[in-house]
């Protein structure tokens, strides 16, 4: 019975060396406490872990020197890289509240521009396919829409010029999409309403010649000479080397796609 109480008591002893062992080593590979760090130090690690992709060390570095350090000189870039960990980590959500937080903050300091452009782009990186719900969309457009309105002069701004445009082309295709639903059924009332609301929202988009030209070929079968000849005018004058142009030229008479 002796024999069976040391060896228990060895056993014990030697599952908990390896504990202690495992949390050493834990404890060693997540470096310092954070709190024990002066500000340099916390933000130059924080800054570090971002270099290396170390999306998460990098995030708490960073919030804790936020935290601690809110008066500090670098304060607005630890947040704007801040942003940029949770981008890294595909939290675009998260990294766009976090640069908009920061642009609203500090609206005339060195990171407004830059983190008002990270909103824009990431929501521009959730804008998804025309066919589905194009919220995050909209409200890319929007961030670019106030980057131009209130930095006119930023390096960022031409970009963002870009990217409305992208945008606004898929809002323009969904649109366009709409109104094909009810012209492939012969609703042609419906679609023409669509591609009317279209041209009225993006009179310029890659979509806007295609529109028109569904719209000749719905105001032709429902016999609208007028209205059909106004919009092929319209076409071959705003869009004369477009695709939709050309198969006007080369379809006169048009009762089909």
């Amino acid at each position: 019975m002796m024999i069976r109480r040391n060896s228990s008591r060895s056993v014990v002893a030697r599952v908990a060396f390896a504990i202690a062992l495992v949390a050493g080593v834990a404890c060693a590979s997540s470096g310092p406490n954070l709190s024990t760090l002066d500000a340099d130090a916390l933000l130059e690690r924080g800054l570090e872990r971002l270099g290396e992709e170390k999306w998460d060390q990098a995030i708490r570095a960073l919030e804790q020197f936020i935290f601690q350090y809110p008066t500090h000189e670098r304060y607005p870039e630890a947040r704007f890289r801040l942003g940029d960990a949770y981008a890294g980590k595909n939290d675009r959500l998260i990294a766009a509240s976090e640069y908009g937080r920061l642009a609203d903050d500090f609206p005339n300091g060195p990171w407004a521009d830059d983190a008002r452009f990270r909103v824009c782009e990431m929501y521009e990186q959730l804008s998804p396919i025309p066919a589905r719900d194009q919220e995050y969309t909209v409200t890319a457009i929007d961030h670019c829409r106030s980057l131009r309105a209130f930095y006119p002069d930023s390096e960022y701004a031409p970009r963002a010029a870009e990217i409305i445009t992208e945008l606004e082309n898929k809002l323009a295709q969904k649109e366009l999409e709409s109104g094909d639903f009810y012209f492939d059924a012969k609703a042609w009332d419906p679609a023409i309403i669509v591609y009317q609301h279209l041209l009225e929202k993006f009179p310029t988009s890659r979509a806007a010649p295609v529109a028109l030209l569904r719209m000749y070929e719905a105001y032709t079968a429902i016999g609208y000479a007028e209205e059909a000849q106004d919009v092929r005018e319209r076409l071959l004058q705003q869009f004369p080397d477009s695709e939709a142009a050309r198969q006007l030229r080369g379809s006169p008479v048009v009762g089909s796609r």
